[in-house]
């Protein structure tokens, strides 16, 4: 009897062990959408060789989870710059009219691009670990209106909650590269979740700029190389090195957006004109935006100064973001194209900075404000008055104020070098008399001019549009 007992519990054990798992713990990223960010560089098989470095942008979404705990690979877009034009693809083009090639410039079109759908399944190397298989497929590489893919494996890791989730590429055990270029990358990722909660597209996936998640102040960081030599679309400098951009920007609730932008690069090693790049106001505009979170969007910098000679340049860029956090409020965003009037007369070719960076949403939004000075009293006598804005803004405002002289009786109001003045009202500055009044009156009593007085701005939301009552009298 006893080794039938122990026969049968010998038995229905290996029968456990057999069995296969059934409802196994999803994996965490299951269900969920993700916006991600990939960096690294092409391989090298000899010492201290020039890297090709890499940077991607892109979203991810994943369906529930099967028995086993595994999911699938749902809904996937990259925009992906390998060496600037060693492999520069994207899921879509768009500019075309506006680019020098004739083609566009690299973007995102809100689509499901995958040769082979993706899985994410347990890592076999263990510890936790998921693999995360995908096979990006793009229709825009180089420049050019041509199909493309590229098979990739990351071991990944996530936070409590998978929020977060980190990993790096599954390794090419060599001892050379089993494809060439751009096959075979050294890469990290780095998958930030989506709202659950935020509708996109918004404005009918046009511009959406001052409609959340497309409102209020970000900070960001961009960093990223210069392409090689050979790259035909090289910045001017020393081709191949390192440059980061600090970044502050805020969307108004009226879709105009503004900023600052400090530049650091290894350009600015030997520089002696004394023109530096460490304060450029920025405007930037939405073109669309798609339900998974993508965009695509336009920066130009402006109002040139010794501290910013690109906007004397007419520099533009195109910018990809991809929106993430509890409202979609962050993102990542790399550079797709860029432009200037002297090289390339404002269109815009393939970016050869291999940029990307990460934007966090701020607070308080800034607003442009204004005091004028209402009441003038001018006894046989000239009196001027003051007109006053304030910006704490990032944003460089472009301003116009604006009143018709007026007269009436003995007494008359003007706008000195009027009857508009315009003014630039960089950003974070403190209350500033940017346009005088003025009243003469003759007489002691018995008259009084009253003007309407309006304040406008064509890049910056302004609190003092309505109309203002300026009175002169005796």
């Amino acid at each position: 009897m006893k080794r039938l007992v122990l026969g049968l519990v010998m038995a229905g054990g290996l029968a456990f062990l057999a069995a296969p798992m059934a409802n196994a713990a999803a994996l965490g990223e299951c269900g969920k959408n993700y916006a991600f960010q990939v960096h690294g560089t092409e391989p090298s098989s000899s010492n201290d060789s020039a890297l090709q470095y890499i940077v991607g942008i892109g979203q991810i979404g994943f369906g529930a989870a099967a028995t086993d705990g595994t999911c699938a690979v749902t809904h996937f877009e990259l925009i992906y710059n390998d060496g600037g034009s060693q492999f520069n693809a994207a899921p879509n083009h768009c500019n075309d009219g506006g680019s020098l090639l004739g083609t566009g410039i690299a973007c995102f079109d809100g689509g499901n691009h995958q040769a082979v759908a993706g899985s994410l399944t347990h890592s076999p190397f263990g510890n936790g670990a998921a693999r995360l298989t995908i096979d990006p497929t793009f229709t825009f590489v180089n420049g050019s209106d041509t199909s493309g893919s590229l098979p990739l494996a990351f071991t990944l890791q996530a936070n409590t909650g998978s929020s977060i989730v980190v990993g790096s590429i599954v390794p090419d055990n060599g001892p050379t590269p089993t494809s060439p270029p751009p096959g075979s990358p050294v890469l990290v990722i780095t998958l930030q979740k989506q709202s659950t909660t935020v509708t996109l597209p918004v404005n009918g996936g046009g511009d959406g700029y001052g409609t959340a998640p497309y409102l209020g102040l970000q900070v960001s960081d961009f960093e990223g190389f210069g392409a090689q030599h050979s790259d035909p679309f090289d910045l001017p400098g020393i081709t191949g090195t390192f440059g980061s951009t600090i970044n502050v920007l805020q969307i108004f609730t009226n879709g105009q957006a503004g900023g600052s932008a400090g530049f650091s690069t290894n350009d600015n090693v030997g520089n002696t004109t004394g023109v530096t790049e460490n304060d450029c106001d920025t405007q930037l505009s939405q073109q669309s935006n798609f339900a998974d979170g993508t965009t695509n969007n336009t920066a130009s910098i402006v109002h040139p100064s010794t501290q910013c000679g690109d906007a004397a340049a007419g520099a533009s860029f195109t910018i990809s973001t991809v929106q993430w956090g509890a409202t979609d409020t962050s993102s990542y965003s790399t550079v797709t194209g860029l432009t200037d009037t002297p090289d390339l007369g404002g269109e815009f070719v393939p970016s050869s900075d291999i940029a990307s960076a990460i934007g966090y949403a701020s607070v308080p939004a800034g607003k442009l404000t204004s005091l004028t000075l209402g009441t003038l009293v001018a006894i046989n006598k000239t009196v001027t008055g003051t007109v006053k804005l304030t910006n704490t803004t990032p944003a460089g405002c472009d301003v116009s104020v604006h009143m018709a002289s007026v007269a009436s009786g003995t007494c008359s109001l003007s706008l000195v070098s009027g009857p508009t003045v315009a003014a630039l009202v960089e950003g974070d500055t403190p209350s500033t008399n940017y346009a005088t009044t003025s009243c003469t009156c003759t007489g002691t009593s018995g008259s009084s001019a009253v003007g309407t007085l309006t304040i406008s701005s064509s890049d910056c939301l302004s609190s003092a549009t309505s109309p203002v009552s300026v009175t002169c009298k005796n």
